[in-house]
């Protein structure tokens, strides 16, 4: 009887677990339908909330590093542009605020603020701007506001940074203290407003000067590359994004000599800053040999006499304008060359001043013949004093029947086309040649006198320098090289613009001639310079626009007979062997005075070439090797 129960029993135990692996496998049935038909509606309809999607994917954005623009360098490597880091420091004020409010922790709030008082007293004591219950009211408000980005101070140095992160809250992270710093490359130039108009500027997309004309050389290459947050809410780089390293920018090496410019600009300055009546003064410094600009002074007042001098703009090379008597050595260049003048003793008649045709009497020739009892002069003299009528007589009798050969010789000298240069926007001559509308039958005298053709003074400068070289014309250049790290990449050789502009037995004739002038003539203010100087003054009438004239008719005078003057001195020194080329012009407001090439512009050259020869060392005297030294006797006790 116990046998067959426990066999009873195993039966009954084996039905049951029948029935329950059944009804299980029927459950799983229908769970696994269910989850068939749940991914079938999912694959097939479904549509997720978006605003669950940012649990499930890592954000990425694109990070973008600028470079460090390049440097622009004196010719001996100092620096006159560079790029500093600066950083700018804010305060998120509401560190820890809600970590103490939340725990009831009031003696650690109170610490917090006794920390931010102390900060208060060094802010004040570092930058002097605001007393400490100042920047401790700000800080506490900006806590009680909920500020987050409270400004503290913009544009600080490295190493005023470094001190910052020793004060309190400011010397811990940035959780617990608040201090938020974020790094700008700022463009600074270490001798402020020297060469500035050459040198430009860069003011987010208005860039002018040599940051302008060679901005893809200094701005380098743009880096970026994806980063993604971490848990930790802090960024790291997404490996499965590309990216791109940053190139900094190269670095430009100027012709610019520091000194010269800044002695010119001394010397300029000296001569025009107490002169409300003066509006503008520029000066350009050019090495003969190889057409080096080594100084360019740009300086000008505003529409008011009572502006500051400024590198406002540079005229040098967009002020075009009629030069006066500088433009007679143009003419006595093509008259010798052409033979027409084959010696500075050739005379011609006086006439009393007049030249057939419409032009104005030389009333300076009355004053000759009176002085001198004479009837005729020579060339050298007429240049010497600078005789209008002398150089129209000589152009009309001949060029007057055939006036396309002087213009041709004005194109040779490169006075009718504004040529490429290392600094974008030189202004365009104006040449009222035969068949223009601007041409006149008098047209052909008062150009040869300085009228009626409108250049640069950089152009001009180009030409007396052309002079210098014997004739050999080179193009004026900015410059040098561009480098990467002291390595040169790029050269710019010397250049010339023309081949041969005259002879060189013209060129000496043409210098002996401008040595008269500053010898005899209107610029003895140079005659006794430390380096002998050749050169031509100059003075000319600007043509005033239409609202300046006041309804006057005449084009060079207002209606109360004020005149806008510019007076010029150019030339090169030493005058027997030319090194530098040297131009200086001083423009006026409407005025009743005259300014002449002789005085201001003068006086100014005269400063600028003393001062160079004192820093060359070429011309600086040295002090004698032998000297007699006392004899050392023993003193008697």
């Amino acid at each position: 009887m116990p046998k067959k129960s426990e066999i009873t029993d195993k039966i009954e135990n084996r039905d049951r677990i029948h029935v329950v692996m059944f009804f299980l496998s029927i459950l799983f049935l229908l769970v696994g339908i269910l989850i068939l038909a749940q991914i079938v509606r999912i694959q097939t309809g479904y549509e997720v909330d978006e605003r669950v999607l940012p649990l499930f994917h890592t954000t990425v954005t694109k990070h973008v590093d600028n470079p460090v623009r390049g440097r622009i360098l004196a010719t001996d490597g100092r620096p006159m542009a560079i790029s500093a880091p600066l950083y700018d420091i804010h305060m998120d004020c509401t560190v820890r605020k809600q970590e103490f409010a939340d725990k009831g922790n009031a003696e650690g709030e109170a610490k917090w603020q006794a920390k931010a008082a102390e900060l208060a007293r060094c802010l004040s004591r570092e930058f002097q701007d605001r007393s400490a219950d100042d920047y401790l009211k700000a800080i506490l408000n900006g806590r009680e506001k909920g500020a987050r980005y409270l400004k503290i101070r913009n544009n600080v140095e490295l190493s005023v940074l470094n001190r910052l992160k020793t004060y309190p809250l400011f010397n811990e992270n940035t959780n617990k203290g608040g201090m938020i710093v974020e790094r700008h490359d700022e463009r600074i130039y270490p001798y402020d407003s020297l060469a500035r108009r050459v040198i430009g500027y860069v003011k987010e997309n208005n860039r002018i000067g040599l940051e302008h004309s060679f901005d893809h050389e200094l701005h380098g290459r743009e880096g970026y590359e994806w980063r993604r947050v971490t848990d930790k809410k802090t960024w790291i780089r997404d490996l499965d994004s590309s990216s791109v390293s940053v190139k900094d920018g190269n670095d430009i090496r100027t012709t610019l000599n520091v000194d010269f410019q800044e002695i010119a600009d001394k010397a300029l300055r000296a001569q025009i800053q107490a002169d409300e009546e003066v509006r503008a003064g520029i000066c350009i410094i050019m090495e003969a040999e190889t057409g080096a600009i080594r100084a360019m002074v740009n300086l000008s007042r505003g529409n008011t006499p009572q502006t500051v001098l400024w590198e406002r703009d540079n005229l040098v090379l967009r002020e075009v304008g009629e030069q006066g008597s500088v433009m007679k050595t143009v003419t006595l260049v093509s008259l010798v060359e052409d033979g027409y003048v084959k010696t500075l003793e050739q005379t011609i008649p006086t006439n009393n001043g007049f030249v057939p045709g419409g032009y104005n009497q030389d009333v300076h020739i009355l004053d000759y013949q009176r002085e001198t009892g004479r009837r005729d002069i020579t060339v050298m003299h007429g240049f010497e004093i600078s005789s209008n009528y002398v150089f129209t007589w000589l152009a009309e009798n001949y060029y007057g029947k055939k006036p396309q050969e002087m213009f041709d010789h004005i194109y040779s000298y490169r006075l009718g086309e504004a040529f490429d240069f290392d600094i974008q926007g030189m202004g365009t001559p104006v040449v009222n040649r035969p068949g223009t509308p601007g041409w006149s039958k008098t047209t052909l005298g008062t150009t040869a006198y300085g009228y009626g053709l409108s250049v640069t003074p950089l152009h001009i400068a180009t030409f007396y320098n052309g002079i210098a070289n014997k004739g050999k014309m080179m193009k004026p250049y900015l410059v040098e090289s561009i480098e990467k790290d002291g390595k040169v990449l790029k050269a710019f050789k010397p250049s010339e613009l023309n081949s041969s502009i005259c002879s060189p037995a013209t060129a000496d004739t043409v210098t002996r001639a401008l040595r008269a002038v500053v010898n005899e003539g209107t610029a003895t203010r140079l005659k006794n310079a430390k380096l002998p100087v050749a050169g031509k003054t100059g003075t000319a009438r600007v043509v005033l626009s239409p609202e300046e004239r006041g309804g006057s008719k005449d084009a060079y005078s207002d209606a109360y007979g004020r005149k806008k003057f510019q007076g010029t001195f150019v030339g090169f020194f030493p005058a027997d062997k030319p090194k530098y080329t040297i131009l200086v012009t001083v423009y006026s407001y409407p005025s009743h005075r005259n300014f002449y090439g002789g005085t201001k512009p003068a006086m100014a050259v005269r400063e600028i070439v003393d001062k160079i020869y004192a820093i060359d060392p070429e011309w600086r005297q040295g002090l004698s090797q032998v000297a007699a030294v006392p004899e050392m006797k023993e003193k008697k006790k």
